[in-house]
């Protein structure tokens, strides 16, 4: 429970807070930022959509012609290893088509991984018209879940429009907002920097509560400006904001 605070005496607001409404502002070098990063995020997200459900459907129609068409040969193992961070088992082979010497690579169900590693050769079905397109035999290709290419895109989309929606919201109190006597009552350290948590009085003299990131510690018991919007006091910032200045 947070304590209860007692706000300063005689405050004054910063002068270019006591102008009219609404307020002169211009967008911060981290609030272009912020508008440049989240319509990226939204742009790569339908690419990336995109791009998923042409790759699942490139592997589904080569495990298709694969299975409808293709033959099969007895390859030679030739590498075996483990990809990446999360050490996927991997198996390099070789083989012969239309008298021309074909290598390939594919990843191995870890159910599968032992007798592989044990073996010296492993059937391999190939496209006789293209031997290039080929697979082991025992097993398909890993396809991307039909969800994927939906719910990947989406969560990109979705930080995207709560990064420009926390945009809009601060311009508007920049622009809009009435300043306050603040106390802060709590500051803790969060990735990134540090989050503010504070009481402020509105102009009915009702208690309100806040909490924003702030670039650096401020302890507690710290006078702060805020800015509140009347009709929603949840909606506030200590002032100066990030994302928008307030022209002097």
């Amino acid at each position: 429970m947070e304590p209860t605070v007692a706000f300063p005496q005689n405050w004054t607001p910063p002068r270019e807070l006591t102008r009219a409404l609404p307020r002169e502002i211009h967008m911060s070098g981290r609030g272009m930022f912020n508008i440049v990063l989240g319509s990226v995020f939204l742009i790569a997200a339908v690419y990336l959509g995109v791009w998923m459900h042409d790759e699942g459907a490139r592997q589904a129609a080569k495990t298709a012609a694969l299975h409808a068409q293709g033959l099969e040969v007895t390859g030679e193992i030739n590498k075996l290893w483990l990809r990446d961070k999360d050490r996927v088992p991997m198996v390099g082979y070789a083989f012969t088509a239309n008298g021309v010497r074909i290598t390939g690579e594919a990843s191995v169900p870890k159910d599968r991984w032992a007798a592989i590693r044990k073996a010296g050769f492993l059937p391999v079905r190939f496209l006789p018209s293209n031997p290039a397109l080929n697979h082991p035999s025992a097993w398909d290709e890993d396809g991307i879940p039909v969800w994927y290419p939906f719910v990947m895109p989406l969560m990109w989309a979705v930080a995207s429009v709560l990064l420009l929606i926390s945009q809009r919201r601060q311009r508007r109190v920049a622009a809009e907002g009435v300043p306050a006597a603040g106390v802060v009552t709590r500051c803790s350290r969060i990735k990134g920097g540090w989050a503010a948590r504070y009481q402020f009085r509105t102009s009915d003299g009702t208690i309100a509560k806040g909490r924003n990131k702030v670039p650096s510690r401020v302890e507690p018991g710290a006078s702060v400006c805020v800015l509140y919007l009347p009709q929603n006091p949840r909606r506030c910032y200590i002032y100066p904001l990030s994302l928008y200045t307030v022209v002097q």
